[in-house]
């Protein structure tokens, strides 16, 4: 008996071993090498960022955009960075009147994998994600002097992750919902090896949008701009965005003024997507020993996951206010 139990001992060890160096042996990496020409004008970037969409046959209103109030730099520029799935009308219904009361040079971008098809969206790798974020942050300088970084959810995500590893040349950082962490513990089977698979077995290949329902608070129009039902297999990305980005100890890094806008009324009312917890957890790291005095959070009552978009019911009026309030207070106006 007592040497089964220590060959079961010895097993379960070596189990144990084998699984973390699997791990640790598929702990996702990033380096950055741009495919765009950084010497080039921005005008001359976005033509080729268009153009490279268009072969990708994207949805309508998917696509990059650029939203011009000078042909020369403005003493702001806004870049928006949207998230996992979605497109820039995650974030135009609130991005778009704060960047025209800047007078701010404002760009959408697209992340690599959106707007088009759910085989692309299962197949582009988050490194992809970041590396089109990256040259496109570093784009920004040709159309505004200070950059202000927008993101929502996985986009949140990124733009910590660039104001971090660019910290004096970002001039705020404004996050609706950011992704830090699954709300949802299941989710969280996707940090480890063999836990998609496992997911996939408990509950398919394809992970399904619930049925539509009068009171869901989603426009009609909302599956236009997002994609409806995902593969579960691209859960993959984002996991490996987080998993990579927080390894990286981003949150002490960030020198700007924070604003961290979420969903939250109570524990039954709260963003179901995104960990509310991370998120503050987030927020009392930022800056590290020397946090900016203007850093910010707003808890919004009235919304869900996506706070900024026409297509998604929220307080988008006390979303406005709050950034508008917060640029004033961080002397960007």
């Amino acid at each position: 008996m007592k040497k089964i139990l220590q060959r079961t001992l010895v097993s379960l060890g070596v189990i144990i071993l084998a699984y973390t160096g699997i791990y640790y042996a598929t702990f996702p990496k990033y380096e950055f090498h741009p495919n765009a020409d950084q010497t080039q004008d921005f005008d001359s970037f976005y033509k080729s960022k268009l153009e490279e969409t268009k072969s990708k046959h994207p949805r309508p209103g998917t696509e990059e955009r650029l939203v011009r109030f000078s042909p020369g730099k403005t003493k702001y520029a806004i870049l928006y960075i949207h998230g996992f799935g979605a497109s820039r009308a995650e974030g135009e219904d609130t991005v778009d009147p704060i960047s025209a009361k800047l007078k701010a040079n404002t760009y959408y971008l697209r992340l690599p994998g959106h707007g088009t098809n759910n085989e692309d969206h299962r197949d582009t790798p988050f490194t992809e994600y970041l590396r089109v974020a990256e040259e496109t942050f570093l784009m920004m300088d040709k159309l505004g002097d200070q950059t202000i970084l927008m993101g929502t959810s996985m986009g949140g995500l990124i733009s910590t992750y660039l104001a971090a590893k660019y910290p004096d040349k970002v001039g705020a950082l404004i996050l609706y919902s950011p992704f830090y962490d699954f709300a949802v513990p299941m989710g969280k089977l996707a940090y480890y090896p063999g836990g998609l698979q496992l997911g996939e077995l408990l509950t398919g290949k394809i992970r399904k949008s619930p049925e539509r329902k009068p009171d869901d608070g989603l426009g009609d129009h909302y599956y236009e701009y997002w994609y409806k039902d995902q593969y579960l297999s691209a859960i993959r990305h984002v996991s490996d965005a987080t998993k990579f980005i927080l390894s990286q100890k981003p949150f002490e890094k960030i020198k700007a003024p924070v604003l961290l806008v979420y969903y939250y009324k109570d524990k039954e009312h709260q963003d179901k997507t995104a960990s509310v917890p991370a998120m503050l957890d987030a927020f009392l790291k930022f800056g590290g020993e020397h946090p900016n005095s203007s850093n910010t959070k707003v808890a919004i009552e009235s919304g869900s996951h996506v706070l900024t978009s026409k297509h998604v019911n929220s307080d988008k009026k006390k979303v406005e206010s709050s950034v508008l309030d917060f640029l004033q207070k961080a002397g960007i106006k």
